[in-house]
């Protein structure tokens, strides 16, 4: 047999193989006919977490300014770079005539994870009169039971000390001169964990005992409020919903722009006609921001930051074209981390036991799950806690959540 007839041979025997193999697969289950997406790199995705993030602009050698101006913590009530949000913040404000007046009104406002609750929640130290006070607060987890959910009403009250039950906190609250509540992390209470039901109706039950004294605005994420409203019925009590869509590409220029006054730099470009205040190249690319973004301000910020390319020499700055991240890695997910995701998407976060409780599964099997999810980059984990709790990377929360819900996962 010469070389041609073979490797004619050993291919024919090869592809008759391979045949049988697929057959084989298919019979048990563990192959389909359709043609399989090729896994992509994911190293690009890993580097949008804080702390590899933050390497990233170490090397570019961005200045402290700059990030400092870029800064994904929430902002503080008056802050300049705080764009937009015009017609919600006017909607709060009816809802407060409306309580000044004597009539009960209860405030929710809910948006996708990284929309800017959290800075909106805090700009409306500024509407309270006088002789009111306003009050910010955030639930730190989701509460175990009736006495954790009076704690955390208790710390979001400003109150050091925890009460006994809830008559009594009831009474307390009624005791304070009019204020205005604002509670930060409220998806914390769109817990479908058993047991847990009477911690968050315990939680409903204080705020509505007290909204004639009190006006009370609850900051929700999307999902959750939608859990809320479903298991809870919590639609009903409140006098107004707000929602805080993602921005707009006007409004995303409007923020990028405010953030880059602030960092006192200057981006060494002619300015474009239709906005004095944009440089040109910035305006170039502010579709592409808004496009990879998806209006999300956090993750635009960490596109246009990581497009910046900083010449020493004469001090200007240009702005080369954004690299997208893959996130390919969603397909290739088996129902059972799906499922996983699904559950922190709407619970804002969760822990190892938590996690066990909802998928009645071992302390171990549920560690597996969430830590493969982890070192895909798909989740983030505050490491310090004695029980870290899981949560959705927050710069591309979105994308997990638009995957899962047209994969009918999360709804």
């Amino acid at each position: 047999m010469n070389n041609s007839t073979q490797t004619t041979f050993l291919t024919s025997l090869a592809e008759l193989f391979s045949r049988q193999y697929r057959r084989v697969s298919r019979f048990f289950g563990r192959q389909s006919d359709q043609q399989v997406e090729p896994i992509k790199v994911n190293t690009d995705l890993c580097l949008a977490q804080a702390a590899r993030r933050a390497n990233l602009y170490a090397s570019k050698a961005l200045p402290e300014t700059l990030l400092q101006a870029f800064s994904v913590e929430p902002l503080a009530a008056g802050d300049a770079r705080f764009v937009g949000r015009e017609e919600q913040l006017n909607h709060v404000l009816a809802a407060l005539e409306m309580w000044r007046d004597g009539r009960t009104s209860m405030v929710a406002v809910t948006g996708p994870q990284g929309c800017g609750i959290s800075s909106f929640l805090q700009q409306l130290a500024q509407l309270v009169g006088d002789n009111e006070i306003y009050h910010y607060g955030k639930l730190t987890h989701l509460p175990h039971d009736i006495n954790d959910s009076l704690a955390l009403l208790s710390a979001v009250i400003g109150r050091e000390q925890s009460v006994g039950s809830l008559e009594e906190l009831v009474e307390y609250i009624n005791g304070l001169p009019p204020s205005l509540f604002a509670i930060d992390n409220g998806h914390f209470l769109g817990c479908r964990i058993m047991g847990r039901s009477e911690a968050i109706r315990v939680f409903g039950a204080v705020i509505v005992a007290t909204q004639q004294r009190h006006l009370w605005v609850l900051g929700c994420q999307e999902y959750a409020w939608r859990r809320l409203a479903y298991v809870y019925r919590a639609d009903r009590y409140f006098t107004e919903r707000i929602e805080l869509p993602m921005f707009s590409e006007a409004e995303l220029g409007q923020c990028l722009t405010a953030r880059l006054q602030a960092s006192g730099i200057t981006l060494i470009s002619e300015m474009t006609r239709e906005d004095p205040q944009m440089p040109a190249g910035f305006a170039r690319q502010l579709n592409t921001l808004y496009k990879l973004g998806n209006g999300k301000p956090d993750f635009s910020f960490f596109y246009f930051l990581g497009s910046l390319n900083v010449h020493d020499e004469n001090k200007r700055w240009d702005i080369r074209p954004a690299t997208e991240l893959h996130f390919s890695i969603l397909k290739q997910l088996i129902s059972e981390e799906l499922f996983t995701l699904t559950e922190v998407a709407a619970h804002g976060q969760l822990t190892v036991d938590e996690h066990r409780a909802l998928f009645r599964t071992s302390h171990e099997e549920s560690w597996l799950l969430l830590e493969r999810l982890y070192h895909l980059c798909l989740l983030d984990k505050n490491g310090t806690a004695s029980e870290p709790a899981y949560h959705l990377v927050p710069l591309y929360s979105d994308v997990i959540s638009r995957h899962l819900t047209n994969a009918n996962y999360l709804y």
